[in-house]
Parts: structure tokens; C-alpha cells; sequence
């Protein structure tokens, strides 16, 4: 707990390992999937994000010609980012000590006061980001990921959760990887970042067996931007320049998934569908509601006569949006859409977190029956409830970990 409050981390990160794929991937794949290496022969957490399906890099930045990576600053940072706010502080020497292991990342939930913690990708959120790749070695990506998560998280899964990656190339494959990781690993949800993949509309009925599969399952989708897929309208907008990208990419992308949920009919259509809207921070999303609602009257019935409830109610039945702690606007951001469709990131450990001072900075800004909601609403994103806390509780009682 939090100064006496339950609190779930929505949106917590993993480190992976850089040989992730010499032990997790399907063997008759290993030649299409390559990752970089050091002086010593074996791949670093550097070249790990440099890995190569095909022949063609995950990552935009390995094909960028003229942004440079920033120098290391004077700690010991294993993240290739930016200007890192958090790398160079010291407040992630313990798990750089411990190379991001799952004893680590219970380490930093018994810091900021987590009971317990959704657990999402780094370098994974790029790994299939990319139209056009063969469906099968994207499911065979999907799968050593899955499967090495799903181990890490084994450590206290009574604390760890997580959410699986799926082979979004072939909608039917990302139904049989979703039901594996869910009935098989214990998986929570899937995310997916809000790129559109192969052109494919998340309003399309191409999408519709998947949706419904996490109805029936009773499991999350989460939206997770990164800073841009190749695929992204951000590239030939922003070209390189990763400050113009950031920006862009967190908001507008999740603002056109947004938008297509809820205009597209997919809440309406399926209605038991719970969709997060990850890391993106969330005073965007009354704007939007309030946009769409003022043409709601004027193209409901000619363009979306399917729709049977406003905007704002379907945000608020079917909806979560996140926040990272520090914002200004976050009270008055409950006022518009409700604290209890918010709730709250740690994003540790990457560049701009600011762990572990995430549920302290919540509770300076806000009222704490405000806060004492956010803190809960990943627990309704992810369908927790008193059992899934009695067990986080025993589970750290046990370990001796300081709630």
C-alpha cells in the first residue's frame, strides 16, 4: 500500500534480456531473427534493441542517418534513450546492479508502496511493430516473449502481472496466442501500440474475433505507444527528431484510437471490452470526448447510426486513462471523465519515470479520495479484486517486503 491506499501499477516495464532469443525462440526461426552483439561475441541490452527480423530492423532509430544517441551520462544507464531524467540520478542503481531481474522489479514495487503491478515490454513494444512481416515469425517472436514474461513474473505472480504480446500480423494467430497465454501462462491482458498495423483500421471488422476473445476471457487490451513504429505517421511528419515524435506519438496516435473505438462502434459492438490508453498521460481525453460529442448530433445518424449511447458513456462503461503522478491538470482532468475511469503509471524503469516518487507526487496533487481512486483504477482496468490483494499481501508478508 500507499500511505494506507491499495495501488496498482497499470503500466510498470520490464527490462529483457539481451539472449532472450537464444532461449525463448523457436528454434526453426532462430535464422530470421538476429540481434547484435558485443566485443565478447554475445548480444548487451544495446544491441538487444537492435534486433533484425529478416533483415530488417525493429526499431526506426537503426535506420535513422543523421539523430545520434545522447553520451551515457555519469551513472551506469543500460537504456539507449535520450536525455534520460531517471538513468542518471542513481535511483536505478539497485536494479542495474541486479541487471533488471525479477528480484529488482519487486524491489521497486515495495519502493513507491505497489501492491501489485502490470507488467508491459521495452524493447518488446518494438519488435513487431512493422507492417508486412510473415505472420508465423511474428507469432514465434511473440510466443519467446510470452513465454520468458511469463517466467520473469512467476517469481511473485501474486504481485507480478502481465500482459501478452500478440501476433497482430494474422488475427486469428493473436486469438490462439491470447487464449494460450491466458488459460495456460495467467496473462492479464494483451497490448498493442495504437499504430495502425497493415493499414487495418482498429474500427475494422478484421478485428472483431479478437475483440470478442478478450470479452469472453474477461481480459484487458491496453494501448502502449512507444516513440514511433516504422509504420508510424509520425515518421514522415517528424523525420528524426525525437522531441517532435514523443510529443506527437503519445497523444495524437492514442487520440485516433480513441476515436475509432468509440465512433467505429467498437464499445458498442463489444460491449464488455476493457481498453486502457497507457503512458500517454490523459488530459487529452476529455478534449476529445467533448470534440465528438459536439458532431455526435450532426453525423450520428448518417454515418454512425449504430451507436446507442453518447461518446462520454461509452468512455466511461468501456475506458481507462492513465497518468503518470506530476501532471497539473489531473484533478481537474477526474472532474471531466471521473477519477475512477483513471489510473496510474509508474513506467519504471524508463527514462522519464519518476520512480519511485510516482504515488508520492499523486498524493501532493490531488485530494487523497482523488488519488485513494487512481491508485484503484488499475484494478478495474484488469479486473482485480479483494482476493487478487489478500494474495498480493500474503505474498509480500511472506517475501518480508515493506508495504
Amino acid at each position: 500500500m500507499k500511505d494506507g491506499l491499495r495501488f496498482v501499477d497499470s503500466d510498470m516495464h520490464v527490462m529483457e534480456p539481451p539472449d532472450l532469443f537464444e532461449r525463448y525462440l523457436d528454434p526453426k526461426f532462430k535464422h530470421r531473427v538476429i540481434t547484435g552483439v558485443g566485443a565478447d561475441g554475445r548480444p548487451t541490452r544495446a544491441t538487444f534493441s537492435m534486433t533484425m527480423l529478416d533483415g530488417e530492423p525493429v526499431q526506426d532509430i537503426d535506420i535513422q542517418q543523421y539523430r545520434k544517441r545522447v553520451k551515457k551520462g555519469p551513472t551506469q544507464s543500460t537504456q539507449p534513450l535520450s536525455n534520460s531524467r531517471l538513468a542518471d540520478t542513481g535511483r536505478l542503481d539497485f536494479a542495474v546492479a541486479r541487471d533488471y531481474d525479477p528480484v529488482a522489479q519487486v524491489q521497486g514495487l515495495d519502493m513507491e508502496g505497489v501492491d501489485i503491478a502490470v507488467n508491459y515490454p521495452t524493447s518488446g513494444l518494438s519488435l513487431i511493430a512493422r507492417d508486412g512481416i510473415d505472420p508465423r515469425l511474428s507469432l514465434a517472436v511473440c510466443q519467446a516473449y510470452n513465454n520468458w514474461i511469463h517466467e520473469f513474473c512467476s517469481y511473485r505472480p501474486d504481485r507480478l502481472k502481465w500482459v501478452a504480446m500478440l501476433p497482430m500480423h494474422d488475427v486469428h494467430l493473436a486469438c490462439r496466442e491470447l487464449v494460450r497465454c491466458v488459460r495456460e501462462l495467467g496473462a492479464v491482458g494483451s497490448f498493442i501500440r495504437p499504430n495502425l498495423i497493415n493499414g487495418r483500421y482498429w474500427h475494422s471488422n478484421y478485428w472483431d474475433p479478437l475483440y470478442t476473445v478478450h470479452e469472453d476471457l474477461d481480459v484487458t487490451w491496453g494501448f502502449h505507444e512507444g516513440v514511433s513504429a516504422l509504420y508510424s505517421r509520425m515518421i514522415p511528419l517528424y523525420g528524426e527528431n525525437r522531441f517532435y515524435r514523443h510529443v506527437a506519438s503519445h497523444w495524437i496516435e492514442m487520440q485516433q484510437a480513441m476515436i475509432a473505438m468509440i465512433i467505429g462502434g467498437v464499445f458498442e459492438f463489444h460491449p464488455k471490452l476493457r481498453v486502457g490508453f497507457l503512458e500517454a498521460q490523459n488530459s487529452w481525453a476529455p478534449g476529445l470526448l467533448s470534440r465528438i460529442e459536439w458532431d455526435y448530433p450532426q453525423y450520428r445518424d448518417t454515418h454512425a447510426p449504430y451507436l446507442a449511447l453518447t461518446p462520454k458513456e461509452y468512455f466511461r462503461r468501456n475506458c481507462w486513462a492513465a497518468v503518470e503522478g506530476s501532471e497539473p491538470e489531473i484533478e481537474a482532468t477526474a472532474g471531466l471523465i471521473g477519477a475512477d475511469r483513471m489510473c496510474i503509471s509508474t513506467d519504471f524503469p524508463h527514462f522519464d519515470s519518476n520512480f519511485p516518487h510516482v504515488a508520492e507526487n499523486l498524493l501532493k496533487n490531488v485530494p487523497r479520495d482523488i488519488a485513494a481512486q487512481i491508485f484503484m483504477g488499475g484494478a478495474h482496468l484488469y479486473g482485480f479484486a479483494e482476493e487478487h490483494f489478500k494474495k498480493a499481501d500474503a505474498a509480500a508478508a511472506k517475501a518480508g517486503g515493506q508495504r
